[in-house]
């Protein structure tokens, strides 16, 4: 499947995910699981087919790693999570950092676009919402692992000044 067919699969999903947002009363959760899974975990550049499954590895390990590392669950977690950065901290070895960054870029888009999709799940959507989100997964699609790194570098600066 040719990289435009990529893109028109997940337009299509994604439009389909937005009409059954607009209020006709159903149920919009698979296609909008659906055109997450088709816009988020796209590969932004050619990847191998190896390198994609390293990739998506990688973020389910990412997804592992931040359940881990969560407040509370005592010693075991704790183990688990060591466990758990070892096993990416290997996996980075093998494939390389930018396999790593590029995994770490596919979670935050993931995360992002199901934030963005949830905030309509329970409310329908109007012809400004649809417009306005059709703009905000346009944008989240663009965004490269150096845009998304000076993003948090500006945050956490921001951070650091006001707190």
């Amino acid at each position: 499947m040719s990289e435009e067919d990529d893109t028109t699969a997940a337009e299509a999903s994604l439009r389909r995910a937005v009409e059954q947002l607009c209020g006709d009363g159903s149920d919009g959760s698979e296609a909008a699981q659906e055109a997450v899974q088709a816009l988020a975990d796209g590969p932004g550049k050619a990847w191998t087919p190896e390198q994609e499954t390293q990739i998506r590895t990688m973020v389910e390990q990412i997804r592992k790693l931040r359940d881990l590392n969560r407040p509370g669950g005592g010693w075991w977690r704790r183990r688990r999570e060591w466990r758990a950065r070892e096993q990416l901290v290997d996996m980075m070895e093998a494939g390389g950092s930018e396999l790593l960054n590029e995994a770490e870029l596919w979670h935050w888009k993931s995360h992002a676009m199901v934030e963005l999709l949830l905030k309509f799940m329970d409310t329908a959507m109007r012809q400004d919402d649809t417009v306005e989100t059709l703009g905000r997964i346009e944008a989240l699609n663009a965004v490269t692992y150096e845009d998304y790194q000076q993003a948090k570098k500006q945050l956490a600066e921001k951070k650091a000044a006001t707190g």
